[in-house]
């Protein structure tokens, strides 16, 4: 039984899928109780404020996603050597894109006046620029210290990035309850900073004890002198530029919905959507985690020229792919139950939501896989060009199905139809790029 446990903890694999599924259970935890303490109105805010921290999960502009990418092709290339002075380049270089976001931030938040942007009526002006700027401000901290969970991945060491991400989710949720225990009946503002701090501050923590140990496991040494690469530098920015064209465009394909729904509603309205959006996401952050390992493989194998080896994966996924298909569907079935058990309190749920979001969400990871494959043999010409001309008609598209009459339906509408060149055009290059090999 012992050795059955010791196999299964270092599976790589099955531990990330491990460690996202307590990532997303916490999070799931965690919405109820916020829900209950900051009520509808305050949430829908908080809501806006915390899509920030989110972008940490998913913004690395570009810059990490290289360590991915090149790290295995070092070792490929047996040039060891060149890894810790590509790893201190790349933490020089993202200390530099900090202060430029949190410069470029600052301006653009008191040269805007995000109150009446975003439909906000709870607040002041000068305390919603104040607490976006702060949230900002933890960000670029964040997105600095975050670094490690691309190392993980980049040594295929995969499950102590979800590990870290399971850790900082539950430890949050632990001080959220205990901050609704502590802070009942603080006022409204100073509740939403409670939060802020909280998740802020612990996810700073998290994510230096996490790079310390990697820095530990690997014995490398970042505080260390090393030369600094010139064409190192340039080499990450260069393909960094690709990842961040990316990261920027499905930004704003999907995280801009919540900002849509505010403008065009209220804050309030954010909740039924971003609610079911949620329930979503558990299968979503599940196959996400099984599906990073991927990428360092698929690179090994498309250097290897190993087509049969690659097809076959692509194969298998496809037939994977109609077991999660009936999965989703069963969670969209049971969906308005889970809601009424979950929430705790009634939503208006838009007719058909539920069915939209099912959609988009199978989309996403049927997409998800096969571009990881473009992400790990660094082919992302044609996924840019999709991203770019999809991402720009994204806004257009949503205000006109609103004015026709949509509703918040309208941004998952829009998705919906905008993602069908990325299911089409996404896996098509993925196969003729392995059909080339041959």
């Amino acid at each position: 039984m012992k050795l059955l446990f010791r196999k299964i903890f270092e599976n790589h694999l099955v531990m990330s899928g491990f460690y996202k599924g307590v990532s997303g259970l916490s999070l799931f935890i965690s919405i109820p109780v916020l829900i209950q303490y900051l009520g509808q109105d305050t949430y829908g805010v908080w809501l806006l404020i915390y899509a920030l921290f989110q972008l940490v999960l998913i913004m690395d502009f570009g810059i990490q996603s290289n360590l991915k990418t090149k790290i295995p092709v070092f070792y490929y290339n047996n040039q060891t050597d060149s890894v810790v002075s590509y790893i201190k380049s790349t933490y020089k270089i993202s200390v530099f894109i900090a202060i430029g976001i949190f410069l470029i931030a600052a301006v653009a938040i008191y040269a805007s006046d995000l109150k009446d942007l975003l439909n906000i009526t709870t607040f002041s002006s000068s305390f919603i620029n104040e607490i976006f700027l702060l949230n900002i401000f933890l960000f670029c901290l964040n997105f600095i210290t975050g670094i490690h969970k691309s190392l993980y991945v980049a040594f295929l060491k995969g499950k102590y990035a979800e590990e870290s991400l399971a850790v900082n989710q539950l430890g949050i949720l632990v001080l959220i309850i205990i901050a609704t225990i502590a802070f009942p009946d603080i006022d409204d503002s100073t509740k939403i900073i409670v939060m802020t701090l909280l998740h802020g501050f612990f996810s700073l923590l998290v994510n230096i004890a996490y790079t310390i140990r990697f820095s530990k496991m690997q014995n490398i040494n970042f505080l260390g002198a090393s030369s600094q690469n010139q064409v190192f530098t340039s080499d990450i920015l260069k393909l960094g530029c690709k990842f961040m064209i990316l990261q920027v465009g499905m930004l704003i394909f999907f995280i801009v919905d919540n900002y849509i729904i505010s403008n065009n509603f209220m804050p309030k309205d954010v909740v039924p959507y971003d609610s079911v959006n949620r329930i979503f996401q558990l299968p979503l952050m599940l196959l996400f985690a099984a599906l990073t390992p991927l990428w360092s493989m698929f690179y090994k194998n498309y250097a290897d020229r190993d087509q049969k080896a690659l097809l076959g994966t692509f194969k298998k996924f496809n037939i994977y792919f109609v077991a999660i298909t009936v999965a989703v569907i069963v969670l969209a079935l049971i969906c308005p139950f889970i809601i009424h058990i979950w929430i705790k309190q009634e939503l208006k749920i838009p007719n058909l939501l539920i069915f939209y979001i099912a959609i988009v969400t199978l989309m996403r990871i049927f997409v998800a896989f096969y571009s990881n494959f473009l992400y790990g043999v660094g082919r992302l010409n044609i996924f840019i060009f999709i991203i770019v001309i999809t991402v720009l008609l994204k806004i257009p598209l949503t205000y006109f199905l609103m004015g026709h009459g949509y509703g918040i339906n309208s941004v998952v509408i829009a998705t919906s139809i905008l993602m069908i060149p990325w299911v089409v055009g996404i896996p098509l290059q993925s196969y003729m790029i392995v059909r080339r090999l041959a």
